[in-house]
């Protein structure tokens, strides 16, 4: 620690005259004083009741104009609605106690003075942080998560190394692969500890490319962890030991979606209905089990995400195959259409699985005409199953994964299913329309990204490719077609 301290004094100074490019300055915040320290306070002048509080603090031998004249934390709570509040460190040279309570007890009276002050909303307080700022953020984690509800540390890894956290809190971390103060190089063993702590997934969806108006930039995402929070790190080239307004926007659209209480604010995953094709049959870690439910009749059992895989655990066995169930609703079989569907499975010893096309409603009725079975061992491989839909056309039917006659793990990945001729048993591999037809897309919460047009259906993949999109499942339709699609 002796030798960290001097070279973050030295850091600061070097970056001590640069601006923060326009914009409000700090003498349009209110200075004021909570337990003898100052404050200084911005609150947009529509600011409503029960809105959200963001707490920024600065480097060590900084202070808060440095701080708001590089990020400018107004210009987004004008436009986003929250409260702002740039706090001084302690002692002479403007510190903060990254080990201790002295400064995690302050941010507590902070925030209730806010309470008092502005009606802000307890569960949506935020706190972020730059260099010591961000040291102190971490170190936070492990006082005061119960008061703030999202963290996001900014070239700040903790010299005093990680803390426990109080609970699995949701985390942005951006910093520059040239900080010369806080080396890039600490950045994923550091961060590698609360995604160990929070059991997130093992491996990050990465996006190449991320905007950011100053940096090339790559934004690396783990989640969802315990309590449905994610970790978030943006890496930015080239960029020293500075904070900068450029991120601000990244760390606002992370942070606001979490509450103290519910993990995570966001709108739940909306599965399409009356589809074609298969939902989230990768079983991708972003969405996890979702599209997929478990069904228990007179068996007993669990469905979690394993290694990328769904694992049906059965702990008590059932007089049906289907008393223990994995079960995906919202399939369109049409009369007359043929259907081929793939998957892969193991299971923790050889054993039997019964899977099903089926009417969702009653009465019951299977579209394979009586359920198949596979025998499964304890190597991965590929099943298919083919079948012609003879019944009347079902908007709402679904697929079945039975596993109910013995105990242990059932492993399944990759469920597709495709439309087939019926005869060879290959699946079409493009439908083309009567003319080009412009398609709408839009992401998994529902909300539109963009159109593109096409004269094939095995244009659409290539189209929606090179929209440039974040990876994962899209929905593409327009008013007759309606299919997921996945941008990997």
């Amino acid at each position: 620690m002796k030798y960290v301290l001097p070279i973050l004094i030295a850091a600061s100074m070097s970056f001590a005259q640069w601006g923060g490019g326009g914009g409000k300055s700090l003498n349009d915040y209110k200075k004021m004083s909570v337990s003898g320290r100052d404050i200084h306070v911005y609150a947009p002048s529509n600011i409503a009741p029960k809105s959200p509080l963001l707490i920024s603090c600065h480097g060590m031998d900084q202070d808060p104009n440095y701080q708001q004249s590089n990020t400018h934390w107004e210009a987004v709570a004008d436009t986003a609605g929250f409260v702002v509040v740039y706090p001084r460190g302690g002692t002479g040279m403007s510190t903060w106690d990254i080990s201790g309570d002295k400064d995690t007890k302050w941010m507590t009276e902070i925030i209730a003075q806010m309470v008092k002050d502005y009606d802000i909303d307890e569960k949506r307080v935020y706190l972020s942080g730059f260099s010591m700022g961000g040291m102190f953020t971490y170190h936070a984690m492990s006082k005061i998560a119960d008061k703030i509800a999202a963290f996001a540390p900014t070239s700040g890894t903790n010299v005093m190394g990680a803390s426990k956290a109080m609970r699995p809190v949701p985390i942005i971390h951006p910093h520059g692969t040239s900080d010369d103060v806080l080396p890039y190089s600490q950045v994923e063993g550091f961060i590698k500890n609360y995604r160990d702590q929070f059991n997130c997934p093992s491996q990050a969806e990465v996006q190449e490319n991320y905007p950011n108006s100053e940096n090339r930039a790559t934004m690396y995402t783990w989640g969802p962890c315990d309590e449905g929070v994610y970790i978030k790190h943006l890496k930015l080239e080239g960029r020293g030991h500075s904070p900068s307004k450029a991120d601000v926007s990244d760390i606002w659209n992370f942070v606001k979606q979490y509450s103290l209480d519910g993990a995570n604010i966001t709108p739940p995953i909306e599965v399409p209905t009356n589809r074609d094709t298969v939902f989230n049959g990768t079983f991708s870690d972003s969405l996890k089990l979702a599209g997929w439910t478990l069904q228990q009749h007179s068996g007993e059992g669990s469905l979690k995400l394993t290694e990328g895989m769904a694992e049906i655990n059965v702990t008590k066995v059932g007089t049906n195959a289907y008393d223990v169930q994995m079960i995906q609703k919202g399939m369109h079989y049409e009369k007359g259409q043929s259907y081929k569907l793939t998957f892969e499975a193991k299971a923790s010893e050889a054993r039997t699985l019964e899977v099903n096309l089926e009417k969702d409603t009653d009465p019951w009725t299977s579209y394979v005409g009586e359920a198949k079975t596979f025998e499964l061992g304890t190597e991965k491989k590929t099943y298919e199953l083919e079948f012609t839909m003879e019944e009347p056309t079902d908007e709402d039917g679904r697929i079945s994964f039975n596993a109910g006659l013995a105990t242990g793990s059932v492993f399944i990945d990759n469920v597709v299913i495709q439309k087939s001729d019926g005869k060879t048993g290959l699946a079409k591999v493009a439908v083309t329309l009567a003319s080009e037809r412009t398609f709408s897309v839009y992401n998994m919460k529902g909300a539109f990204v963009g159109k593109l047009s096409a004269s094939c259906m095995g244009d659409v993949q290539v189209k929606l490719n090179a929209m440039n999109l974040e990876k994962g499942l899209y929905v593409v339709k327009d008013g007759h077609y309606n299919k997921v699609f996945s941008v990997k």
